[in-house]
């Protein structure tokens, strides 16, 4: 399983607008994407302006699937994003460790 967390830093005063508009476009990716396990939105306690959406993928080809040949260094994004935006998303992945 492969997480990704896409990481945004929020202008000042537009959390509340960017937090419906992420919930509202990602609401139905479970039914849309194919191998996407689960996901969800993080607001950090310390800082609400950095957000995360974090989503959990059975294989990098699903993955490849929702993001492109790209996903490791591009990040998906939608129509009218960079207007909430301080900077541009930060993307990591992470891959889960099963214990044998």
């Amino acid at each position: 399983m492969i997480l990704r967390v896409s990481e945004a830093i929020v202008r000042a005063g537009a959390e509340r607008e960017f937090l419906a508009r992420l919930h509202e476009l990602v609401a139905d990716f479970p039914d849309r994407h194919h191998g996407l396990v689960r996901h969800e939105v993080l607001v950090d306690e310390a800082d609400p302006r950095r957000i995360q959406y974090v989503s959990a993928w059975r294989d990098e080809a699903d993955l490849i699937s929702y993001a492109g040949a790209g996903w490791r260094t591009e990040p998906v994004t939608f129509p009218g994003e960079e207007r909430y935006l301080e900077a541009p998303l930060g993307l990591r992945h992470f891959r889960v460790d099963e214990a044998e």
